[in-house]
């Protein structure tokens, strides 16, 4: 007999009408205030055990599906309105973020329920049927009151004898989704930069090479912003002679190593925030405020907008991490995106601000230093000290190793 398949589980919450009056783009799951969608959330968080067995996004009338972190402005419309998000565009979602074939649970009114079945046929409605909005929220309460699950009797189906290797499979599944997530993760990264073997030429001089791929206008945007992110990590970096997509990475063994494992976990981030602001962007094209802005203008023309609009915010959110204002101007609802790039892409890089300088992954530095290039090691000759001049370089190139080869958790 087959173990059965292990589908992804996936909780959707229907969006609410009461909205936060932030006019700055807010995370989803803040921005819904009313009791019945906190209700809805904290029934899905419990069915999903806060995130650990499952993903919950929010059904938006406008929006379709939304991770809880997706930055939005409040809107005004509900599910069935024209304008609302379609079935196809669902579906589209659904394939994009990978759950077309989760295990699907859908709470909230019918017609966030039947937009959903059109996407997952077999999904579970807790609350269909139910005769008003009291006995939804009842039905909500039994689900994320503590004593629910508390009360809910084993399956008979499910003996001691096999309680093993159920666990052993569940581990399993888990150990190999998290390596083909941590693959998945890699992959992008290198979509940004890809790096070089280290090549450790003295115990306190190293060097390696960064590639950028994308476009050249992309490459060049990225291969300045490492340039500006160089100092973070104590190397000096510099255009490779006839590679203009490359730049020459140098400095201490461990500082090289950092930067280039810190590099491209910078560039993911940073250029999700870009995307971020250009989703905005997409948004407001199909929203009726922008058809005044829009009219007359060819689509080739609206396509170069955006294009600039994209590029201009990445280096506005490069700005932004290496010097965070404590507060930045709000958006002007009346004027049109690419007359205030800077406002839109400051607002999601200042809310989702990091520190660049943290980004090294301690393991992966480790990695990179155990993998480095050192066939052209050479130790510096240390003739026995007769001067105090001799004596000082015997010490400093003694300090130099000892930094060079300390435990990664003294960096």
């Amino acid at each position: 007999m087959r173990a059965p398949t292990l589908r992804p589980r996936v909780v959707i919450v229907a969006c609410g009408g009461r909205k936060s009056t932030s006019k700055q783009p807010i995370p989803a799951g803040q921005m819904y205030t009313g009791s019945y969608h906190l209700a809805l959330r904290r029934a899905a968080d419990a069915l999903t055990h806060g995130g650990r067995t499952g993903r919950v996004f929010i059904l938006s009338a406008l929006h379709g599906l939304l991770a809880l972190e997706d930055p939005i402005t409040p809107y005004d419309l509900r599910m069935g309105d024209e304008g609302s998000v379609t079935s196809g565009q669902l579906r589209q979602q659904a394939i994009d973020l990978g759950v077309i074939g989760a295990e699907a649970t859908v709470l909230g009114p019918r017609a966030y329920v039947e937009a959903s079945r059109t996407v997952w046929p077999d999904l579970t409605a807790p609350l269909e049927g139910s005769r008003g909005i009291g006995e939804q929220l009842g039905r909500l309460a039994d689900i994320y009151r503590p004593s629910h699950t508390a009360q809910v009797p084993p399956s008979p189906a499910h003996r001691p004898s096999s309680t093993p290797n159920l666990i052993d499979e569940l581990e399993r599944s888990a150990a190999a989704r998290q390596n083909a997530e941590d693959a998945k993760a890699a992959n992008k990264r290198a979509r940004y930069a890809k790096c070089s073997r280290v090549l450790i030429l003295r115990p306190c001089r190293a060097q390696g090479s960064v590639e950028f791929p994308g476009s050249p206008a992309e490459a060049t945007a990225r291969a300045r912003a490492a340039e500006r992110f160089a100092s973070l990590y104590g190397v000096q970096v510099h255009a490779a002679p006839g590679a203009a997509r490359t730049l020459d990475v140098r400095g201490t063994p461990r500082n090289v190593s950092r930067f280039l494992s810190a590099l491209p976990r910078v560039l993911d981030k940073a250029e999700t925030r870009a995307t971020e602001a250009a989703r905005l962007y997409g948004r407001w094209e199909r929203h009726s405020a922008a058809r005044r802005h829009l009219a007359g203008v060819p689509q080739s023309q609206r396509r170069l907008l955006a294009r600039d609009f994209r590029s201009a915010a990445f280096d506005v959110v490069i700005d932004m991490l290496l010097a965070p204002p404590n507060s930045v101007a709000e958006a002007e609802v009346g004027l049109a995106p690419w007359e205030q790039v800077h406002r839109l892409a400051a607002g999601i890089a200042h809310y989702y601000w990091f520190d660049p300088a943290d980004e090294a992954d301690p393991n992966e530095t480790a990695r990179i230093l155990a993998a480095a290039d050192r066939r052209h090691l050479t130790e510096p000759a240390t003739a026995p000290a007769t001067s105090g001049a001799s004596a000082d370089h015997a010490r400093a190139t003694r300090r130099c190793r000892r930094r060079s080869l300390a435990p990664l958790d003294a960096a």
